[in-house]
Order: structure tokens, then C-alpha cells, then sequence
């Protein structure tokens, strides 16, 4: 199938959080069809094939999840001026579209590859930390993602390198008070009133610049949501305010948890409630695979502002980056689309990398 159309069946195919198992069933029908050759197993909507092993070859994974968010698209399967349009045209079924499309190629024998290859397509990416599929999958082949070398995760990059990541925290700070009657205040404690510290020291606090290999990252901590029991008229006896932190490459989940726990304590807060608990990805750029991707086809290198699943395969001791060909600022939009060059210029790319060539 030709890359374009590939991409459009995939984009044509429904697949919002928790409704993946239709582009599942076409991936793995794909994959199975055209690569017989291949290894397959499939956990609940979780794809993962491999290629026979050689001891003397690295490993090199692609990675694709296979959900969207909601959304709509008014144009969804047509080409307009160069785009195709479809909700996860970007991010990122044109990147699966591209791994898929490498399989098949490597099947036909027009792509000899100079590694062992393992390919895996997994749900439930747009959600919580603790439910990507890629969990399940890691506790059944752990064994086996170990020995890659490097994970290229084909997220929308617009075809550069973004390596590393934040780790991000969700934590809800607590404060307690005592209700009462708004129009006798002296006969309760006002939680809201109690929150005035954290509010005063989150809305002072500057980004602090991380730089690693020239790359700079921004840590930022940031007061997101809040909570509160009451009414207009009640003195609120509770105030909870969420502190959303987004953390160095530098640091550890223990490390960031100790730099909210020591804002607590500064803040006056009650209580601590863990909502979201995502690692920092490594910023890998000496990795010996990474240097010879971006210097053989001289790919712009760029941090991640932001948190993927690079940080959790750094999480398990596995090299991980970025490099897609979706526009990032097309994710999450209203009429998504991708570039159908930039979709053609990143399968040459890895092409040409995994089969040695310049």
C-alpha cells in the first residue's frame, strides 16, 4: 500500500482513548499479512513485532501509539494543498503509517536492514501515566525491550530530533480550615485564606533554565486547578490548590516529589495528594545510534518542553527520542492535518538509516 493511502486508512479509522481495538485489528491483519516474517504478539489493543535476533546487529525500535483524543475533522481522508486532514493525522498515525510502511518495505526486500528491528503500536497514550499499554507490554517482554539500543518514537516533530524530556508531577496541596457562616467569618477558619502563601510564592516563582549538551529546559511549577468545599455564603473548610511541576531532565521522581513536599511545608499545607506521578526523560544525545541518525542527515536537534513516552523507556534504562513527521502544532487541533511531504521525508530518512545508508 502506498504510504499516502496507508496513512489516510489509518486517519479513517476511529480510534479516540479506549476505543482502539478497530486500528488494532487493521494493524496487526497489516503487519501479519505483509511480514510474515515477523514475530507478532498482541496484548488487548498492544502490537509488539520482532525480527529474528543476530547477536552481532543493534537494536533499533519504532514506536507509534495508536489513539487520538476527541475531536472532529471536517475534511477528514482529503488532501488539501499539500495536507492530508484527519483527527491523529499528526499526532501520530502518520508516523504509524510510516513504520507500517517500513515493514512492508523490509518484507519486499527493498530496505536491508543493519539492525534488529522490533516494532510497537500501543494504546491508551492519551491518558493517565499509570494506563498506557505500553505497561502491560513492558511487564510481559521486559527481557526483550532491554536490549534496544535506541527507541525512535515517531510523535509529531516536524522531523526533528527532540530528545529528553520534563517529568511532570500533579500534586494537590491541602489546606483545612473550620466553616462557618460568611457573615460571622469569626466563627471558622477561611481554607482559602490559608492558601494565600503557596498562591504568593507559585505566581513569583521563575522558570529555571537546565541546559544539557546546549539544549535548555525550562522547570516550571504552576498552580493549575483548584477545590473547595462551601458555597457563596459558607466559610470553605477545605482548599485544595493543584500544583502542576514540570521537572528537569536532572532529576528523579523521588527528587521532585522532595521539591514539593519542601513547598508544602513552606506553604503551610495540611496535606499532599499525589494525582500524576511521570518521570523525566533522559536527554540521550550520546547515544552512539542517536549521534549517527542526526549527524548522517544533519537533523535539527531540539528539547521537549514538554513530556512523552521518551521518559518512560529512560524510566527503564532505554534510550528513547522523538523524530516524527507531524507538525506538533497541529495536535489536539480542530481539522488536523500532516504534511504529506513531511510524511514522505521521514520514511526516507529512517529508510536510509536502517539500511546503513547516507
Amino acid at each position: 500500500m502506498e504510504l499516502l493511502e496507508l496513512t489516510r486508512k489509518l486517519v479513517e479509522i476511529p480510534s479516540v482513548y479506549g476505543n482502539e481495538k478497530e486500528i488494532a485489528d487493521f494493524t496487526e491483519s497489516f503487519i501479519r499479512k505483509n511480514a510474515p516474517s515477523l514475530t507478532v504478539n498482541r496484548i488487548s489493543n498492544t502490537i509488539i513485532a520482532c525480527s529474528r535476533r543476530e547477536a552481532d546487529k543493534p537494536t533499533l525500535a519504532l514506536v507509534g501509539h495508536l489513539d487520538t483524543v476527541p475531536g472532529t475533522n471536517d475534511y477528514t481522508g482529503q488532501v488539501k494543498d499539500g495536507k492530508l486532514y484527519g483527527l491523529g493525522a499528526s499526532d501520530m498515525k502518520s508516523g504509524d503509517a510510516v513504520i507500517l510502511k517500513i515493514i512492508e518495505e523490509i518484507e519486499k526486500g527493498n530496505i536491508k536492514p543493519v539492525f534488529n528491528m522490533i516494532y510497537i503500536f500501543y494504546e491508551k497514550e492519551e491518558g493517565p501515566y499509570l494506563e498506557s499499554g505500553l505497561i502491560p507490554l513492558y511487564e510481559r517482554f521486559k527481557n526483550l525491550l532491554e536490549k534496544i539500543d535506541l527507541a525512535v518514537i515517531l510523535e509529531p516533530t516536524d522531523n526533528a530530533v527532540q530528545v529528553g524530556c520534563l517529568g511532570v508531577i500533579h500534586c494537590g496541596m491541602v489546606f483545612r480550615g473550620k466553616r462557618a457562616h460568611s457573615a460571622r467569618p469569626w466563627q471558622g477558619e477561611n481554607a482559602i485564606h490559608k492558601g494565600w502563601k503557596l498562591l504568593k510564592i507559585l505566581s513569583e516563582k521563575k522558570p529555571e533554565k537546565y541546559e544539557f549538551h546546549g539544549l535548555s529546559y525550562y522547570e516550571v511549577m504552576n498552580a493549575t486547578m483548584v477545590d473547595f468545599t462551601g458555597g457563596r455564603n459558607i466559610i470553605p473548610d477545605t482548599f485544595t490548590v493543584n500544583v502542576n511541576y514540570r521537572f528537569s531532565p536532572s532529576k528523579t521522581l523521588e527528587d521532585a516529589v522532595k521539591d514539593l513536599e519542601n513547598l508544602g511545608k513552606e506553604a503551610g499545607a495540611d496535606e499532599l495528594k499525589w494525582r500524576d506521578l511521570s518521570p523525566s526523560g533522559r536527554v540521550c544525545l550520546d547515544n552512539p545510534l542517536l549521534k549517527d541518525l542526526i549527524n548522517r542527515f544533519n537533523l535539527k536537534v531540539e528539547p521537549k518542553q514538554a513530556w512523552t513516552d521518551v521518559a518512560r523507556f529512560s524510566h527503564w534504562g532505554i534510550d528513547a527520542v522523538n523524530f516524527g513527521p507531524g507538525q506538533p502544532s497541529q495536535a489536539h487541533q480542530k481539522n488536523e492535518y500532516v504534511k504529506v511531504e513531511k510524511i514522505e521525508e521521514n520514511f526516507k530518512i529512517l529508510s536510509k538509516f536502517i539500511a546503513g545508508q547516507k
